[in-house]
Formats: structure tokens, sequence, C-alpha cells
């Protein structure tokens, strides 16, 4: 993230990774990439969530009043083996699984306001 105007930029190490991953042109990467190396004073390195954030997320959704449906609550959380795209596949009620991607946006705004804060950054959103 640039520090001076708020921007978020998308920057692999690997040029090709970053075609691979997303779509990025190497030489759109590599631009980047130098622009944020001349000058890391600047930039925010902000990690991508790690699979066992996005677990927790999963489990604490879980664990959650999401429904008051007792049966959807129990359906779901019984669908739950350890892998969310198996928990997504599995639990065949695509009102949970929207639950569960908005519980997911709202848990990763929080974590992202958290690490701004933590890194003297106040998050003013637009």
């Amino acid at each position: 993230m640039d520090r001076d105007t708020g921007d978020v930029l998308w920057v692999y190490e690997n040029d090709e990774e970053a075609w691979d991953e997303a779509n990025i042109p190497v030489e759109e990467n590599r631009e980047i990439w130098e622009r944020v190396m001349a000058d890391r004073a600047r930039y925010l390195e902000i990690d991508a969530l790690v699979y066992t954030d996005q677990r927790d997320i999963l489990i604490r959704f879980l664990r959650s009043n999401w429904t008051d449906d007792e049966l959807r609550w129990e359906r779901a959380s019984v669908a739950w083996s350890g892998a969310i795209g198996r928990w997504k596949r599995d639990v065949r009620d695509e009102e949970a699984v929207r639950a569960y991607f908005a519980f997911q946006e709202q848990e990763v705004l929080e974590m992202a306001e958290e690490f701004l804060r933590e890194n003297g950054i106040e998050p003013q959103w637009r």
C-alpha cells in the first residue's frame, strides 16, 4: 500500500507468478516492483490471508448466530470437515454460503483495519 496515496498495488517478487496468478503483465509487475524497492519506506507490505486465517474465519462463522434456524445451523456445522472448498460444496445451502461470504467480508475488513492501525495508519473508507 502506498502510504502517501492509500493506493493498493498488487506486486509479485516473481514476474511469472504475477502473470500466472493475477494476469498482471510481466512488464507492469516489474515496473511496480522496481518503484516499491526504490522507496521502501513509502510502501506498507500487506500479506495475503493464509489458509489458516480463512479456515479460522469459517470456524468463527459456524460458531456464530448467523441463522435462527437450528436445523440449518446444525447442517452447516456438520458439513465442516476441515476444508473450506469441501464445506462450500457439501453444505448444499446457498443461503449458508452467502451468509458465510458476508461474514468473511466483515471479518477481513476488521482484520485490515486492525493491521493498518498497528502500522500507524487510520483507515478512511471512501
